[in-house]
């Protein structure tokens, strides 16, 4: 999966990059008050895709970050969770401790192929 990840990252890049080349006529930019004075399209191209790119690290770092977190929530409570079941399991008395108990029995299981005895009406 990694594999195709950056074989498609690598792809765009390339195409981004011929495009960039192709588009060298200066042009204005402007942005509500902002004005430029011209620049190559190229540039402005290939500062989109970098800032671009950068926002995508940082957001994908920011996502690792809260999935951490995440994972060191769940394994807290998982632990906590763990302690108490030894805990119950722990103070839990046994069958054979408890006096006065009834001692396990065993109830016979009938299989599928035993069949009781049908009875016969004359």
């Amino acid at each position: 999966m990694s594999q195709l990840i950056v074989f498609l990252a690598l792809a765009f890049s390339i195409v981004i990059a011929i495009f960039a080349v192709s588009n060298t006529v200066p042009v204005e930019v402007s942005f509500l008050t902002f004005h430029s004075p011209p620049v190559a399209a190229s540039v402005l191209v290939l500062i989109s895709v970098a800032l671009g790119a950068a926002a995508m690290v940082l957001l994908g770092i920011s996502r690792e970050i809260s999935l951490r977190w995440s994972h060191r929530g769940t394994s807290q409570q998982l632990k906590a969770a763990n302690a108490r079941i030894a805990e119950l399991e722990a103070a839990q008395p046994t069958a054979a401790a408890l006096p006065g108990a009834p001692a396990a029995t065993s109830v016979p299981v009938k299989s599928e192929g035993d069949q009781e005895p049908v009875p016969r009406t004359s």
